[in-house]
């Protein structure tokens, strides 16, 4: 039985996603995970699967879809933060695996719960293993129903969506930088040398309390997606992934030259990409505009759901 039933059932559809990732010029580990989960087949391919740990992946899905597509950038030193970044992995395609939404509206709450409860594996892991202590995780997580795509974030870790050759950025990094520009603070030209540029207000198993920002889009026929570490859009500007992303359809590809210019630009963190490209009548061709309009469903505290 399918996780949910989507319309694309009586369609002929085509979901292609690679990811790859690399320890970069400047780390010993590599701590990013990724995970690409084909939910109504119970399948999960990445870094962070149980059966292996691949530098690079990818899938191809066809109906019934039911998918969900997850980066995820581990932090706190010598406390093994890629044990973090698996876990969170794990944790939300075990936990949207388990809940097997059938609706938009379901799928919304099955992901805050999943993303929750990534973050208290965390917490709890850290509580029990003196070596993960003060160990955390970014989570950008996307994940399809029909043609809404849903993303979840927590961190810094970005979403990108490429449609006619425009980019979008889907995702606000939950960093003081972000803020202090927001606010007018921080003069944009100041950003590059602020010294705190890498300070997170967010990530999964350093506290309590925890607010995911969750937004939604509407795909469009030969619409791609990306998400990445900031060890990609650090060192990477949004002309040159456009250009990447346009330049090469095949995700596999797409991927392999964002990673490869990210270390030509100095490699000096972690660096992950995971591309899907979505296609098929099922989808709607894009509007003359081009652009993806972002609909902001509202940003969560863990408990109750409440709409911004």
């Amino acid at each position: 039985m399918p996780v949910y039933r989507s319309s694309a059932v009586e369609h002929a559809a085509a979901v292609a996603v690679a990811a790859r990732t690399d320890v970069g010029h400047s780390r010993e580990h590599n701590e990013d995970a990724f995970l690409i989960s084909d939910l109504a087949r119970g399948l999960a391919h990445g870094s962070a699967a149980a059966q292996a740990s691949p530098a690079a992946a990818q899938a191809s899905m066809d109906p019934p879809l039911a998918l969900s597509l997850g980066v995820y950038d581990g932090s706190g030193g010598a406390s093994s933060p890629d044990a973090a970044s698996r876990l969170a992995a794990r944790t939300v395609h075990a936990v949207l695996t388990r809940a097997a939404p059938r609706s938009s509206d379901a799928l919304e709450r099955s992901l805050l719960e999943a993303i929750g409860e990534a973050g208290r594996a965390v917490r709890d892991n850290a509580r029990r293993s003196p070596q993960h202590r003060s160990s955390g995780t970014t989570a950008t997580v996307a994940a399809l129903c029909d043609e809404r795509l849903l993303i979840a974030q927590v961190g810094d870790s970005r979403a990108y969506l490429l449609r006619s050759g425009a980019l979008t950025q889907l995702t606000r990094d939950q960093t003081l930088l972000q803020s202090l520009l927001e606010s007018g603070k921080l003069r944009p030209e100041e950003a590059a040398t602020f010294e705190h540029r890498g300070v997170m207000l967010q990530a999964l198993g350093l506290r309590e309390q925890l607010r995911i920002a969750l937004s939604a889009v509407e795909l469009r026929r030969e619409d791609t997606l990306l998400l990445c570490t900031d060890g990609l859009s650090d060192l990477i500007d949004d002309r040159s992934i456009a250009a990447a992303l346009d330049a090469h359809p095949d995700p596999a590809a797409a991927a392999s030259a964002l990673i490869d210019a990210a270390l030509a630009a100095g490699g000096r963190d972690n660096v992950t990409a995971l591309i899907a490209r979505f296609d098929g009548p099922w989808l709607a061709p894009p509007a003359r505009d081009h652009a993806a309009e972002i609909i902001e469903i509202a940003r969560f505290s863990e408990g109750p759901a409440r709409r911004s």
